[in-house]
């Protein structure tokens, strides 16, 4: 590519997206706890030492169009959950 020259590019973000297991389900409980260890361990992957991409992990975005797995957003309603990560 020639110097000066520019080439247009898009950027995505990222989502987790999980399958719709029945509430009862041993699968849905995984996920359920899967979601209670990466929320509550979230700050320790945004510190010094780990990629400094995790620093951009909002938990609290919203997908047009997708609803939030509801343990992870219990987890979100819950008072702890009020310090972590940004809240945009």
């Amino acid at each position: 590519m020639p110097k000066g020259e520019r080439i247009a590019t898009i950027a995505v973000p990222t989502i987790l997206a999980a399958y719709n297991w029945p509430q009862q389900s041993d699968r849905y409980g995984r996920v359920a706890r899967f979601v209670d260890h990466l929320f509550g361990r979230l700050d320790r992957l945004q510190s010094a030492g780990f990629d400094a991409k995790w620093k951009e992990v909002n938990l609290r975005a919203k997908v047009p169009g997708l609803e939030r797995f509801r343990p992870a957003q219990e987890w979100l309603d819950r008072p702890q959950a009020a310090t972590a990560g940004p809240s945009q």
